[in-house]
């Protein structure tokens, strides 16, 4: 009778019985030659009688080989395992050296792959139990072993250990196996997954670059007639994802109206002739906003010849387009400033005789009544005011900065009141508030006029209809509080003048574009876009600050903040005596005789001798005659055949040390260096007072 069995014992037994036993061993030779290979014990049994009892038992197999070691100690059998391989272990669960499953434990952990039966006195199936699952294959009752039970018991403990080895090794293969491929599919994930990433990071910055630029894609199927529009391409029309809806039919109807003929008419070419597409056209946005959109796109041909596909891009050039109005805007306005300097130098001209008579008229005419006097004065201030407003333009053109002097605005303020009661349409009611005790300012009079009256300008143009144009103005002082919410405001005194309308207003996403240079919302031929440019660059070069607030159909107010001047107006002094001459001869070169007939008839009065010449060639034939007598020259620059720098530079190299003073209506930095290179001592802008002629023309002499 055995001990334990699984339930594969039957099937292993049923293989053994069919395997003949012999009855050979170790200790006692045979002479017939094993069939099958030996079967090597190791035994551990400490009771000599239990050990020759089952040797006994051995020798009565059959055609089968045992080599039986019998060790008494656990040591002993440790120490045979070091120096030779066994097949088998019949094990003792009580040793001298060792007692229990600790036995087991221990022979197991040295050996791991040698099959152990446990051979026991007692009939125990818990310990029985106990023995399988530390690791034995079979559990033995010593006194109750035959033959039959001992070999079918070894060669089932060997089969089965094998099995359990060869189990082990088969899963250990698959496990290595699984491993190696966990790692390569892991492999192959984290390269996929750095593909992807790679991939996501060069859409991201795409799409990144396509935003940046204004640049959206488009791929149209000629065939099915549907268009993919990218993301970005559609943000270039402020719309969302997916609103074009695969087709061309809702992008047409983006397109300003005057613009769709010719873009239908490029896509129809466009299959015609084979071609990609090339155009520039206006949109209008969500908000009604106008903006520019270029396509630039390829066409695709099946191997027939036919046209498949078109592939592009959509480009907003809004911004291009802006460029290129206002470089052709800054052409026009060179252009102007070029023809503005050329009609300033003739108006000069013509105000310069008529300055001199209303300056001169006076001296002549001592006995005239004071109706006539306040005529000619009247001539002269409007001369003067002419001669101002030339300087306006030409400051503008050519970038003169103005002459800053401690001012009063309050008698500005009234000349602007004057001047819209005068001229704006009856329709428009003027209101004024102006303070009577205004601080006084540092700035340029005729650049302060000008703000002014742009301010009016735009507020006129503003109330076609009629309304009340508001002007305003009151000392104000600016604490840390509003400076903080004003960018260029400082803490301290300032002049605010206001001006207001009843107009049209201004809409709310234009209000921060119309200090733009050539930004206008007025008609073509009505506005250049630089007239409020102007009104912040003068405003801002007297370190002041302005602020602006409009509601559309509410009107618009613009508020001008101008820092008060410490320095207090000089009282007028009484004007001091003219300089007059000592008969000294100046020969006068003007090519408009009435300029010269006047300038003569200025410096007789004031005891001066005068010779005059129309052209360079007569200056140099009069100055040959008397060049003994001739103690200064005043010579127009501008003069047809022979201008003023060449009669100059004769007339030095007759007599390098002579006195000149160089006239000209353009008074320009450039006018005033380019007369200094040739030897001019002083310059004298057309037109000029009897005052300014006599004082420079004593400066020079002096």
């Amino acid at each position: 009778m055995s001990g334990f069995h699984t339930p594969n014992l039957s099937l292993n037994l049923t293989l053994i019985e069919q395997i003949p036993v012999t009855d050979n061993f170790a200790m006692s030779a045979s002479s017939t030659p094993p069939q099958y290979p030996d079967i090597h014990v190791l035994l551990l049994e400490d009771n000599l009688a239990e050990a020759r009892l089952l040797q006994e038992i051995f020798k009565g197999t059959v055609n089968s080989q045992f080599s039986l070691t019998h060790v008494k100690r656990l040591g002993d059998a440790i120490t045979q395992l070091k120096s030779h391989r066994f097949d088998v272990a019949l094990l003792d669960l009580t040793l001298p050296d060792s007692d229990g499953l600790g036995s087991l434990d221990a022979l197991i952990q040295y050996a791991p792959d040698l099959p152990i039966v446990v051979l026991t006195s007692t009939n125990d199936d818990e310990l029985a139990l106990d023995a399988v699952r530390h690791g034995a294959q079979d559990y033995l009752v010593k006194r109750q072993v035959n033959l039959d039970i001992l070999v079918r018991s070894v060669r089932y403990a060997i089969e089965r250990k094998q099995a359990a080895v060869a189990l082990r090794e088969v899963n250990e293969t698959l496990e290595l196996r699984v491993e190696e491929r966990t790692a390569a599919l892991a492999t192959a994930n984290e390269s996929l997954r750095q593909e992807i990433e790679s991939r996501e990071s060069i859409q991201n910055r795409l799409g990144l670059a396509q935003q940046a630029g204004k640049i959206g894609t488009f791929e149209w199927n000629l065939v099915t007639d549907q268009v993919t529009w990218s993301i970005e391409l559609e943000a270039l029309y402020g719309l969302a994802p997916g609103s074009f809806d695969n087709s061309h039919a809702q992008w047409l109807d983006t397109i300003y109206p005057e613009d769709r003929p010719k873009v239908e008419a490029e896509l129809s070419k466009s299959r015609q002739l084979r071609q990609g597409l090339d155009l520039e056209f206006r949109i209008v946005d969500p908000d009604t906003n106008i903006q520019w959109i270029a396509i630039k796109s390829n066409i695709f041909l099946d191997r027939t010849g036919n046209p498949t596909r078109t592939i592009g891009i959509h480009m907003d050039i809004t911004e291009k387009k802006q460029l290129e109005q206002q470089f052709l805007r800054a052409q026009r306005l060179e252009s102007l400033g070029t023809l503005a300097s050329g009609i300033a130098h003739d108006l000069n001209n013509i105000l310069t005789p008529i300055l001199s008579v209303a300056q001169l008229l006076p001296l002549r005419l001592t006995n005239i009544d004071d109706r006539s006097q306040n005529l000619l004065k009247i001539l002269e201030s409007s001369a003067r005011r002419g001669a101002d407003l030339i300087k306006q333009i030409l400051s503008f053109a050519r970038g003169i900065e103005g002459k800053r002097v401690c001012l009063q605005p309050h008698h500005l303020l009234i000349d602007i009141q004057k001047i819209v009661q005068q001229t704006l349409p009856k329709s428009i009611e003027i209101d004024t508030d102006i303070a009577a005790d205004l601080w006084t300012v540092l700035g340029d009079m005729t650049q302060l006029h000008q703000v002014l009256m742009n301010l009016c300008v735009n507020a006129r143009d503003a109330m076609p209809q009629g309304g009340t144009l508001s002007i305003q103005a009151t000392n104000c002082s600016i604490d840390e509080t509003f400076a903080r919410n004003h960018l260029d405001a400082t803490v301290g005194n300032y002049v605010a003048i206001t001006v207001a309308d009843t107009g049209t207003g201004i809409q709310p996403q234009l209000l921060h574009r119309i200090f733009d240079p050539f930004f206008t919302t007025k008609e073509i031929g009505k506005g250049t876009g630089l007239g409020l440019s102007a009104v912040m660059g003068i405003v801002k070069s007297h370190d002041g600050f302005l602020d602006v607030q409009s509601q559309v159909n509410q009107g618009t107010k613009f508020q001008i903040y101008i820092p008060a001047c410490d320095t207090p107006i000089q009282p007028v002094e009484n004007e001091p005596e003219l300089p007059s001459g000592r008969q000294q001869l100046i020969l006068v070169i003007d090519d408009e005789i009435a300029i010269s007939t006047l300038i003569k008839a200025t410096l007789e009065t004031y005891n001066y001798r005068v010779l005059t010449a129309n052209d360079g060639a007569q200056a140099i034939e009069l100055y040959v005659q008397h060049r003994d007598t001739i103690d200064s020259v005043l010579i127009d620059m501008m003069m047809p055949v022979m201008d003023g720098l060449t009669t100059v530079t004769a007339l030095h190299q007759l007599n390098p040390d002579l006195p000149v003073i160089a006239m000209s209506g353009l008074n320009s930095i450039e006018a005033v260096a380019q007369a200094e290179r040739f030897g001019c001592r002083h310059f004298i802008a057309k037109p000029f007072t009897t005052k300014d002629l006599l004082q420079t023309l004593a400066d020079c002499l002096a």
